[in-house]
């Protein structure tokens, strides 16, 4: 991220905030999926199948904007325990 221009910040935090509101509306919409199934009988569980396809592009949806590797990068967590270090 150090070698990002302003444009390209502006560009990922807009992207960040997208994911933000995907997973708010997946949550939400999927609660309600969930309760009218409850609602209705309980019988096969039909919103497993909504739930986890929307979960998948949720998931390359967060894979798009942050790096799922940064988790084993050495140099993001030198940059971490300078910024905690003060």
């Amino acid at each position: 991220m150090n070698n990002l221009n302003e444009e390209q910040i502006i560009e990922l935090a807009k992207k960040r905030v997208d994911l933000r509101h995907h997973l708010m509306v997946y949550i939400i919409i999927n609660a309600m999926l969930w309760a009218i199934w409850a609602i209705t009988g309980s019988g096969y569980i039909w919103p497993i199948w909504p739930t986890a396809g929307w979960g998948i592009a949720l998931i390359f949806h967060y894979v798009g904007v942050h790096d799922p590797f940064a988790l084993f990068s050495v140099e993001k967590e030198i940059e971490k325990m300078k910024k905690e270090r003060g």
